[in-house]
């Protein structure tokens, strides 16, 4: 398997080690991109149309998991 790299800070990443009662994670896959809304109009006449987004052309990066907390500190 070829060396996966942290998409921000450019470390190599080390495959999830699993164990019999907890496992250790070194990175984490996201999938972001482009988007478009889209609109789905509703069958029925008292209930609301459904809007969601739709990716249009995908990128994967990969985070490492020092790389992540500090994101999900900064929210």
């Amino acid at each position: 398997m070829p060396a996966l790299y942290c998409s921000l800070c450019g470390r190599i990443v080390k495959p999830t080690i699993h164990f019999r009662d907890h496992y250790t994670v070194d990175y984490y896959v996201e999938v972001t991109g482009e988007t478009e809304q889209v609109t789905i109009a509703s069958d029925e006449q008292d209930k609301p149309d459904s809007h969601y987004f739709k990716l249009i052309s995908p990128k994967t990066i990969i985070l490492c998991k020092d790389c992540k907390n500090r994101r999900v500190k900064e929210f």
